[in-house]
């Protein structure tokens, strides 16, 4: 497997009284970061991964921990372009490979996020593991 550093996104859209956001991807992961207004303060993200093939998402904020099945109702249906994903289902654990994969794969990421986002994997993978 080669390794595809994600990129950031330049032009996200920002919503009104909705933080701050930051996105990165590459052909495998989409991560969005959340912040306060402020544009410092980290709140929470969505690492979205196998983004071609049965794509999932896990969200994390400190109030939310979920990892979902990522539906795309115009692909479901047969139309060959994308739109927004629908977050259905649970999506399970989250395979190493993954992890390991967006260690390798997320050097543009701030460190200490970097580290929080790989903690939080992993703490959801031991919850659900039991």
């Amino acid at each position: 497997m080669e390794i595809e550093q994600l990129t950031e996104h330049e032009n996200v859209r920002q919503r009104e009284n909705e933080g701050f956001r930051r996105w990165y991807l590459n052909s495998y992961f989409d991560v969005i970061l959340w912040y306060k207004e402020d544009h410092k303060t980290f709140i929470g993200f969505q690492l979205c991964y196998s983004r071609n093939n049965n794509e999932k998402a896990f969200t994390w904020t400190k109030d939310y921990t979920s990892n979902r099945l990522v539906s795309d109702s115009f692909f479901e249906k047969g139309v060959s372009h994308m739109s927004t994903g629908i977050l259905k289902g649970e999506g399970g654990y989250i395979p190493e490979e993954v992890i390991i994969r967006f260690k390798n794969e997320s050097n543009i990421i701030d460190k200490e996020i970097k580290e929080l986002i790989i903690k939080k994997i992993e703490e959801y993978n031991k919850r659900i593991d039991k």
